[in-house]
């Protein structure tokens, strides 16, 4: 019976997560992927625009420089944005998952496969606990903390003096 209450009680800890990342969590990464996404193929659509002579005139004119990139490159600009917003995104459901964090008081920002973390939590292990599960994604190279540890938790013994 307590093995059928735990089972139930998991499966609503992990449906309850899921949807605080689904509606919470990731509205700021979701906004932050688009935009990306819609500068990086702006960027495309820049690159693989005919070289014409009025635009060459034009860019002599104000910047006294010309440049053109091949389209392959921007592209991967926009697989990278997308990557990271995916890395971003698993983290954050890792974080909601995990029952010692706050997926709601930690803050991830993933920037060319280096993780930003930064909000409270209640202990130095939590640091740990977190920058081990941003490391844990394939294409995380760096994770930042600046995870912030605050007051302990009721009843929890504070150092001895």
């Amino acid at each position: 019976m307590r093995t059928l209450l735990r089972l139930i009680l998991l499966v609503v800890l992990v449906l309850g997560a899921v949807w605080l990342v689904r509606n919470m969590g990731l509205g700021s990464e979701r906004v932050n992927a688009e935009s990306a996404l819609k500068g990086a193929a702006a960027k495309v659509e820049k690159a693989v625009s005919d070289i014409d002579l009025k635009a060459i005139v034009e860019e002599l004119k104000q910047t006294g420089r010309v440049i053109r990139r091949k389209a392959g490159q921007a592209a991967r600009k926009i697989d990278d944005a997308t990557e990271d917003g995916r890395t971003t995104a698993a983290i954050k459901a890792r974080l909601a998952l995990d029952p010692s964090l706050s997926a709601l008081e930690i803050s991830v920002d993933t920037t060319d496969g280096r993780v930003t973390l930064a909000g409270k939590v209640h202990s130095p292990e939590d640091v740990a606990r977190a920058m081990q599960i941003a490391l844990e994604q394939e294409n995380v190279s760096e994770v930042i903390s600046t995870l912030q540890v605050s007051a302990l938790r009721e009843g929890a013994s504070g150092p001895k003096s």
